[in-house]
C-alpha cells in the first residue's frame, strides 16, 4: 500500500505537468505510455491463445498520436482504415487463412483500445482553444483519479455486496458508489476552481457534474473491462511499471474510456 501511494503521488504530478505543458511534450509522453500499453495489451492477447501483429499495432498507435497532436480527426479516422486493411493484408501474406480473422482483429483492437483514446486526449487539450482544452483535460484526469481513490478506500472501508466477483473480487458496489461520489466532486470542484482562477474557461455547473458522472462511469467501466482482459489471460497485472501499481495498462484503463467520452461529451454539449 505504501508503495502504491508513493508511487502515485510522484506520478500524477509530472502527469499534470505535461498535460499542462501540452504540445509536443504531452504528445511525445502519450506516444511513449500508448506503445507501452498496446505492447502490454497484446501480451494479454498471446496470453490468450491469439498472435497479434504487435509492429503493425505499434505503428498504429504511433500514426493515432500523431494524428491526435496534429488536431485532425480524419486523420484519426484515416489511422484506423489503414490499421485494418494493413493488418488483414499483413495476416494474409503471413499465415495465409490460418487465424484469419481472429489474429488481424485483435491486432487491430488493441490499436485502436489505446491509440484511439491517445488521439482524442490530444484533440481534446487543443479544443476550443489552449485554456479550454486544459481544463477538460485536467477535470476528466482528476475526476479519474479521485474516482479510483474514492473506490478504492471507501470501498475497503464500507464494502459489503461485490460488483463484479468473476471479474474483480475485490470491487464493491459500495466503492462503486463512492467512486463516483468522489470523482464527481472533485470534478466540479476543479472546474469552479480553475474557473475562479483564470486558468480555464467555465462551465455551466449541470454540465461539470453531469460531465464529471459519465468520466466517472466510463473509467470504472474501463477498469472492470482490463480485469476481464486479465482474466482471460490468467494474469494478475497487466505488467510491471510502477511499484505497487503493475503495468501501463493498470494505470491507464481508466482513462481509456473516459478520454473518449470526455471528448464527445464536449464535442456535442459544450463546443
Amino acid at each position: 500500500m505504501r508503495e502504491r501511494i508513493l508511487s502515485g503521488l510522484i506520478a500524477a504530478p509530472i502527469a499534470v505537468a505535461v498535460v499542462v505543458a501540452g504540445g509536443p511534450y504531452l504528445a511525445v509522453m502519450a506516444a511513449g505510455i500508448g506503445v507501452a500499453g498496446v505492447l502490454e495489451f497484446y501480451r494479454l492477447a498471446r496470453g490468450a491463445g491469439f498472435e497479434p501483429g504487435a509492429a503493425i499495432g505499434v505503428v498504429g498507435v504511433l500514426s493515432f498520436a500523431l494524428a491526435g497532436h496534429l488536431g485532425s480527426s480524419a486523420a484519426v479516422g484515416a489511422t484506423l482504415a489503414g490499421m485494418i486493411i494493413v493488418s488483414l493484408v499483413s495476416q494474409t501474406l503471413r499465415l495465409g487463412r490460418e487465424s484469419a480473422i481472429a489474429n488481424p482483429a485483435v491486432t487491430v483492437f488493441g490499436a485502436a483500445y489505446v491509440g484511439w483514446a491517445i488521439a482524442l486526449l490530444l484533440l481534446l487539450r487543443g479544443s476550443e482553444g489552449a485554456a479550454a482544452g486544459l481544463g477538460h483535460v485536467v477535470t476528466a484526469l482528476l475526476t479519474v483519479w479521485a474516482n479510483d481513490i474514492g473506490a478504492y478506500f471507501l470501498g475497503s472501508a464500507l464494502g459489503r455486496r461485490k460488483l463484479m466477483p468473476d471479474v474483480s473480487p475485490r470491487k464493491s458496489i459500495e466503492g462503486a458508489i463512492s467512486g463516483l461520489v468522489t470523482g464527481v466532486c472533485v470534478g466540479v470542484g476543479a472546474r469552479a476552481l480553475g474557473a475562479a482562477l483564470g486558468w480555464w474557461p467555465g462551465i455551466p455547473f449541470a454540465h461539470a457534474v453531469m460531465l464529471s458522472l459519465v468520466v466517472g462511469v466510463a473509467g470504472q467501466a474501463g477498469d472492470l473491462a482490463e480485469s476481464a482482459m486479465k482474466r482471460n489471460a490468467h494474469v494478475k497485472d497487466s505488467g510491471v511499471f510502477l511499484p505497487g501499481h503493475g503495468g501501463v495498462l493498470d494505470r491507464i484503463d481508466s482513462v481509456l474510456f473516459a478520454i473518449p467520452v470526455a471528448y464527445y461529451y464536449v464535442m456535442l454539449f459544450l463546443e
